[in-house]
């Protein structure tokens, strides 16, 4: 229940060109917008990313370059998954093999249109579960 900035104050505060504070780590992480949210049982770990280290998230369409499928360990197909995500097509994601997602975040690593792969799949599995159980 500690709060994040009792816990960045405590360890030195933050420099003059930190820009973002993310739970968990720097791939999968999940950036924080107030430093007054409670670190939980499940905080896996606190990162402050610098100026330098974060790089501009404007999104592009996909210029269907293949970096995505060049980095998923599971083989997948980001690109077609993520074309499927943001038209709601969740039936055709399940035929796409989503479930097999492991939600590494090395797709939208690599992706060089900053496009929210990762972000896209946790929303889609979500949906699809609160499908299943109505």
């Amino acid at each position: 229940g500690t709060k994040l900035r009792d816990l960045l104050a405590f360890c030195g505060g933050m420099t003059a060109d930190a820009a973002e504070v993310l739970f968990g780590g720097p791939m999968m992480g999940q950036a924080q917008r107030d430093l007054d949210v409670p670190l939980l049982k499940g905080t896996t770990g606190v990162v402050v990313l610098t100026r330098d280290e974060v790089r501009d998230m404007a999104q592009s369409p996909c210029i269907h370059c293949g970096r995505c499928l060049d980095a998923c360990p599971m083989f997948l197909n980001p690109s077609l998954l993520g074309d499927l995500a943001k038209a709601g097509r969740l039936e055709d994601m399940q035929a796409a093999h989503l479930a097999d997602c492991m939600l590494c975040g090395s797709c939208s690593y690599v992706c060089p249109s900053n496009i929210p792969l990762a972000q896209l799949f946790t929303a889609s599995k979500a949906a699809i579960r609160r499908v299943g159980a109505a």
